[in-house]
Parts: C-alpha cells; sequence; structure tokens
C-alpha cells in the first residue's frame, strides 16, 4: 500500500475510534479497528473502480452498516453508531484526505450526533419540513433501524440543499468545542 494511502487508512481509523464517547456501546481499540477491517471500504476508496454513483455509494453503505453491527454483537440495532463509525472514516478518509473514488465526497453522510442536531435545528429553526425528518430521534442511540437512519439522512439532504452544500458539508453547522 502507498504511504499515503496507509496515512489515511489509520488516520481514519483513529478519527473513527476517538469518535466514540461516553454512551457508545463499543470504544476501544481493540473492539474498533477489527470491526473497520470487516468493512469492505475498498468498494468505496479504490480509484480503479471509476466514478462512485449514489446509488452504488448507497447500496455500499447499507452493506457496510449491516457489516459494522454484525462485527460486534455489542452494536446490535445500533445502526446510529455503526454510521458514526462509517461515516467518521470516511469523512476522514474521503473529504479531509481526498482519497476515494471519483465522486465520493458528494455521497458522503455527515456522522451524526448531538453536535449536529444542535446546529441544524439553530440554523434552520424555522424549516419544519426539515427538521421533521432530521430530528425524528435525536440520540444516537434511538437510530435503532436502517429506516430511521435514512429518515435522518433525509432530513439531513433537504437541509444541505436549503444551505446549497452537499450533503457532508451540512457539519459546517455542527455545534461543538466552541463551535456555538
Amino acid at each position: 500500500m502507498p504511504a499515503r494511502e496507509q496515512i489515511l487508512k489509520s488516520y481514519a481509523e483513529w478519527t473513527a475510534l476517538s469518535a466514540l464517547r461516553s454512551g457508545a456501546p463499543i470504544k476501544s481499540k481493540d473492539d474498533v479497528y477489527p470491526l473497520i477491517a470487516k468493512i469492505k471500504f475498498s468498494e468505496v476508496l479504490d480509484r480503479s473502480k471509476g466514478k462512485i454513483t449514489s446509488e452504488e455509494f448507497e447500496a455500499w453503505h447499507k452493506n457496510a452498516l449491516e457489516s459494522a453491527i454484525n462485527a460486534n454483537s455489542k452494536l446490535k440495532n445500533q445502526y446510529g453508531w455503526a454510521a458514526k463509525i462509517v461515516n467518521v472514516y470516511l469523512k476522514t478518509y474521503c473529504y479531509i484526505g481526498d482519497g476515494g473514488r471519483e465522486g465520493i465526497r458528494e455521497c458522503l453522510h455527515p456522522p451524526i450526533d448531538s453536535g449536529l442536531w444542535k446546529g441544524v435545528s439553530r440554523r434552520l429553526s424555522g424549516k419544519k419540513d426539515i427538521l421533521i425528518d432530521s430530528h425524528a430521534v435525536t440520540t444516537i442511540k434511538s437510530i435503532n433501524s436502517h429506516e430511521t437512519y435514512l429518515k435522518l439522512i433525509s432530513g439531513f439532504r433537504k437541509a444541505s440543499k436549503a444551505l446549497d452544500c452537499t450533503l457532508i458539508e451540512i457539519e459546517q453547522l455542527w455545534e461543538g468545542a466552541g463551535n456555538v
């Protein structure tokens, strides 16, 4: 593996691990790194596979979440936590690191957490049509099915259209450390 790809892979794994805070059903590198290894990231990262379509990405993403959930019994029905791991990994590797297949950045989902929910509700407080989906649940552990996850993504997709940005760029509203 070329050095740049190895650096991106290692850093993306570390950021995914670091994104797991209190309340996460798994937090140790002994749980997280083997889980990440079971997800077929090469399907969306291998540039030799050509441009990725949004349909291809969405099908892959659903399978990636299922792989994560099946890789560790502590993640049973924890689509929110599985998505957090997958989405932070991809955000780091593809958006920040500019890796992955052509077109991947336009497909990426944001990591969902309280900081994103707060930022979206603050910025788009009058947009009930967006908030009804983006805030269908407001805790990661409440995202216990793929259908619930997709409802949230639908709301965040509407929010990204309202802000004229890609879905991952809804992260600009994230309210974290000193970001209010």
